[in-house]
């Protein structure tokens, strides 16, 4: 157990601290592989700035395209690309805004819900492969931990 404040704490924090690292960069690169797969499984062609403003928009829907920008943080003309690519690819939609005439809300189509939830079925019975020999009370725990760590940043 570490005890706060002392200095055999602080090493085993280093310690640890390496070790999460390690663990963090092995959880990045599989996450990447997985958006990668779930990218294809929405659309071979898009690429995975497509996918972050798909996941704005259906996050946020409906919104307007400056609206995404801002919230991604990324260049308008980048994103009225993506959302452009993403409308070929019949990913999304656009609707007229009811408060403003002039312009347009986007919002995702079925067949990007229903791609998703393709999707999310086959990442389920991953995890859940990945879990089978784990006790209910260590997931519980991990998922409170992993909650946990993300909110600290």
């Amino acid at each position: 157990m570490l005890v706060p404040d002392s200095p055999e704490s602080d090493a085993a924090r280093d310690v640890y601290a390496l070790e999460i690292e390690q663990g963090v960069a092995v959880l990045y690169r599989a996450s990447k592989a997985r958006v990668k797969r779930l990218v294809e499984h929405l659309d071979p062609d898009m690429q995975t700035a497509g996918y972050l403003v798909l996941r704005y928009v259906m996050a946020h829907e409906p919104i307007r395209a400056g609206d995404v920008a801002a919230g991604l943080s990324m260049d308008k003309s980048a994103v009225s690309r993506q959302l452009t690519a993403l409308r070929e690819s019949g990913l999304i939609e656009a609707q007229p805004d009811p408060e403003d005439g002039r312009a347009s809300l986007v919002v995702s189509s079925v067949k990007a819900n229903e791609r998703l939830d393709e999707f999310r079925v086959e990442l389920k019975s991953d995890y859940r492969r990945m879990l089978a020999s784990w006790d209910a009370a260590d997931i519980e725990a991990f998922a409170r931990l992993l909650n946990k760590f993300n909110e600290s940043r």
